[in-house]
């Protein structure tokens, strides 16, 4: 039995699972808003509410895990620890109350692991996984279930969020520059690395499934994610759908990173995976 917690710039995840045979089992798993990327373009440093629910979540999360069974336990932080001034204080607190040293992943790191992650579930032969997070996107290229090539672009969603600002509910005026500005970084990865099929992963490709009503995002089904999301406030968007009100302001800049990658790399639709670095995590860990 292990478990692993991710410690993203947007949410905080945990999956306990079994894994037998190389086969992996969910027994828990939960996530939670916690938004420690809040302002860090600006600021630089991790907020200290953001900080403090943080560390209870990660501690809340542990206890669970080890209350299951887990007879191993990792924790690993992404983007918002490899860029925050005071990251350092982060690592710190999540340690004592963990009893675990948080690890802190490289974006090529983060990428490789999403990818093994995303090896437990069914994925084309030839294609380009988009883990879309709140400060990175990870971009990798597979090929009859092995890993090709990857990378790690500075375009997540809470950037694009605060770069753009856009009300709630957004104006789908937006849509276009923010898509237009993400495609001129992703093309040039794009260009050297052709492939046939794509998958989407992250919790914005996974709230778009949702309010897109399909696990396949092509052109419309992203137009109808949009169009929900420019019907109404995310406070009553998210009573209708159980989506966090959080997650939904973040999701004008998901469509629009998603849009440009599905632009750029020429395929007809990203599939979204609801697995991904929770899940390489506990490959790796099984060994």
């Amino acid at each position: 039995m292990i478990a692993a917690i991710d410690v993203g710039t947007n949410t905080t995840r945990l999956l306990v699972s079994r894994v037998v045979d190389r086969r992996l089992t969910p027994v828990a798993s939960s996530s939670t808003m916690t938004a420690l990327g809040e302002g860090l373009e600006r600021t630089g440093r991790i907020p200290v509410h953001a900080m403090q629910l943080t560390e209870d979540t990660v501690a809340a999360m542990a206890a669970e895990a080890r209350a299951l069974g887990a007879s191993t336990l990792v924790v690993a932080c992404t983007a918002v620890a490899r860029e925050a001034e005071n990251a350092g204080q982060l690592l710190e607190a999540l340690e004592r109350v963990t009893g675990v040293r948080p690890r802190v992943l490289t974006g090529a790191e983060e990428a490789s692991l999403t990818f093994a992650g995303l090896g437990t579930g069914a994925t084309p032969p030839d294609f380009v996984a988009a883990d879309l997070g709140g400060g990175s996107l990870e971009l990798m290229g597979g090929r009859d279930g092995a890993l090709r090539w990857v990378t790690s672009l500075p375009i997540g969603v809470r950037k694009m969020t605060e770069r753009y600002e856009p009300t709630d509910p957004p104006s789908l005026d937006l849509l276009g520059p923010m898509s237009a500005f993400a495609r001129g970084i992703i093309e040039p990865v794009a260009a050297a690395h052709p492939v046939t099929g794509a998958v989407a992963t992250g919790g914005s490709a996974v709230a778009l499934g949702v309010l897109a009503a399909t696990p396949m995002l092509d052109r419309d089904a992203l137009v109808r994610a949009v169009e929900v999301l420019a019907s109404g406030s995310a406070e009553d968007i998210a009573a209708d759908t159980g989506l966090e009100p959080a997650r939904l302001r973040l999701c004008l800049a998901g469509a629009a990173v998603l849009e440009a990658v599905r632009r750029a790399f020429g395929v007809e639709a990203l599939q979204v995976s609801a697995a991904g670095l929770r899940e390489g995590l506990v490959m790796e860990a099984a060994g």
